[in-house]
């Protein structure tokens, strides 16, 4: 009897105990709850002001919450502070402001009053940079002007400008000596204080090269290298000197990774070491693209390209083009010269066959070494003489061959924005000049002229226009000698679309082209982008190959699709000539950027 009864109280025991146990649970839980149940927010109405004032109060003040009314006495400590701080900020010392609670809201009514005006700005310099051009500019581009309103984040703004400009600069011992803020509330001025020390300004010291992999040697010539260099020892340190370097050596296609170092850490004596880890690129890259058009059929195109022939930076180049109208074939040796990205020489052979409209050019064959200079500007100069002979034959039985020596001079420069291969805005600019006399190994007397623009732009990251303009003229006092491949023709998928392939031009009795002296082609193309990878198109082409302007210009339309691929665009074009009723629609498929 005493077991069962001391069996029954431990029961009992056990229970009680249980049932403590959970009501501390439960009054854990609450107090819990307080803090992790989410709070009825509560809206805050700033009145009186708007703009950049309003939203400056709105970040200094937060969020609020149904406990902010309740404690309303502790919400109003903070308010107060909240709300001066961000109107002293923008220059505001004297706002009058209350506050007023409401049921699901907090009403901040502000009247600003007059505001404290910058009466002076004193910037000085102690060091090197009191004699450094830049920064004296710098005075006039800060954001603070006599007259306008203290706005302390400009202030703050102007002293990040002028420390990241002595960063850039190589003032890497640089500090301020004063930077202050004098406000007399009486008068409602401010003057403004800054005085930095700039110390020494560093040097660029010894550039030296090497593999990524330090068990790697570098198979190209140290002198070529220092070429590349775009500064000299012991000049003064320039941020952009440094990036210039990088982008350089990335230019020059002998490498596909670059890593330039220069740390004032290891500075000596105010020079900083210029250490840069290259690796080689591939010795072989091949380019290969393929198009489709009503008017030439199937196209492909290959290029092989080595950029690195040897130790000295010469490199070699081939590129090929297959159609059922056009074969070719060219191969260019580049040299450098006195720079191997800025002046290069280029020895180059080429053959082309081509099928225009009935005119066989069976034999197109070219020798020529051009001279290439790329001017800091971004212009290209190309100096060129070229050997070609021309032999043909036409459907009609007449045969023939012509041999030109052409020296020519031309200019181009092609600027972008965004991607290489898919630009958001760009422009292109291209003109020649090329000549040839009888008097110097040539069958003709012939001065030809050539200009070219493109021009690209986006709208509201979705509206794409491209406009595209060519003409040319050929001057010869006996223009039946100038051979077929210099005469001018329009048609094609970079020309007039709609019309066949090289199909405008003036014809003789027997309906063959013969080639114009004359070429004006205008193109207006409008995207629309569906997606990143997608976007389609409508154009209007415009132009002819003519000798006498009488001819008129040659009009086609159509309607095209984009593909954004990872190797650049890929179009598809259909498009109609719209002076002739009865011609069938073209289709024009190819690959390339649009500038």
């Amino acid at each position: 009897m005493l077991v069962r009864l001391a069996k029954i109280l431990f029961v009992f025991m056990l229970a009680q105990e249980a049932i403590a146990a959970e009501n501390r649970f439960s009054e854990l839980e609450d107090y819990v709850s307080k803090f992790t149940k989410p709070s009825e927010k509560v809206v805050l109405k700033v009145q009186g002001v708007t703009g950049e004032i309003k939203t400056n109060i709105e970040a200094y003040v937060g969020d609020l919450n149904k406990d902010d009314l309740t404690q309303w006495r502790e919400t109003l400590v903070r308010l107060r502070k909240s709300t001066r701080e961000a109107l002293e900020s923008l220059g505001y010392y004297e706002a009058d402001v209350k506050f007023n609670r409401l049921d699901k809201a907090i009403e901040v009514d502000v009247t600003l009053n007059q505001p404290i005006i910058i009466d002076s700005v004193n910037l000085s310099y102690v060091g090197e940079a009191g004699n450094d051009i830049a920064f004296t500019a710098l005075k006039e581009t800060l954001p603070l002007k006599v007259g306008t309103v203290l706005h302390h984040g400009r202030y703050e703004n102007a002293k990040t400008m002028l420390q990241n400009m002595a960063l850039e600069r190589g003032y890497f011992d640089g500090q301020w000596v004063e930077h202050e803020v004098v406000i007399t509330q009486s008068t409602h001025k401010a003057q403004i204080n800054l005085r930095y020390d700039s110390g020494v300004r560093y040097k660029l010291g010894e550039v030296s090269f090497s593999h990524v992999r330090p068990n790697q040697a570098l198979v190209i010539d140290e002198d070529l290298l220092y070429k590349l260099v775009p500064f000299k020892e012991n000049d003064d340190y320039e941020a952009e000197k440094i990036i210039k370097l990088n982008k350089t050596l990335l230019d020059s296609r002998y490498f596909n990774d670059v890593r330039v170092r220069a740390e004032s850490t290891l500075a000596q004596d105010h020079v900083i070491p210029v250490n840069v880890l290259l690796a080689m690129d591939e010795p072989n890259q091949v380019d290969v693209g393929a198009g489709y058009a009503t008017d030439i059929g199937a196209r492909l195109s290959t290029t092989w390209r080595r950029s690195l022939f040897n130790t000295h930076g010469h490199s070699i180049e081939t590129s090929t083009e297959l159609s059922q109208v056009r074969q070719s074939a060219t191969v260019r040796y580049g040299i450098p010269w006195t720079h191997p990205i800025n002046d290069t020489l280029q020895i180059l052979a080429g053959f082309k066959r081509e099928d225009i409209s009935g005119v066989a050019v069976t034999n197109n064959t070219v020798f020529g070494v051009e001279r290439q200079k790329k001017r800091d500007s971004g212009w290209r100069i190309t100096e060129a003489l070229r050997w070609s002979r021309e032999t043909y034959s036409q459907d009609n039985g007449e045969t023939g061959r012509s041999d030109l020596l052409l020296p020519s001079y031309s200019i181009s420069r092609v600027r972008t924005k965004g991607s290489k291969t898919d630009p958001e805005k760009g422009d292109r600019q291209s003109y020649q000049i090329e000549f040839a006399s009888s008097n110097l190994l040539s069958d003709a007397d012939l001065v030809a002229v050539q200009a070219g623009w493109r021009w690209l732009n986006t709208y509201a990251n979705r509206h794409q226009l491209l406009l595209r303009a060519d003409v040319g003229t050929i001057l010869s006092s006996d223009f039946e000698n100038v051979p077929l491949n210099i005469r001018f023709y329009a048609g094609g998928d970079q020309s007039v679309r709609g019309y066949d392939y090289k199909s405008l031009s003036p014809r003789d009795a027997t309906g063959q082209v013969t080639g114009a002296s004359n070429l004006v082609a205008v193109s207006a193309e409008y995207g629309f982008k569906l997606t990143d990878k997608w976007r389609l198109a409508t154009f209007v082409d415009a132009g002819n190959a003519f000798d006498a302007a009488s001819d008129g210009l040659k009009i086609g339309a159509g309607v095209g699709v984009r593909w954004i691929s990872p190797v650049g665009p890929i179009r598809l074009d259909i498009a109609k000539g719209l002076d002739d009723a009865n011609a069938s629609p073209r289709i024009h498929f190819f690959m390339g950027p649009a500038i």
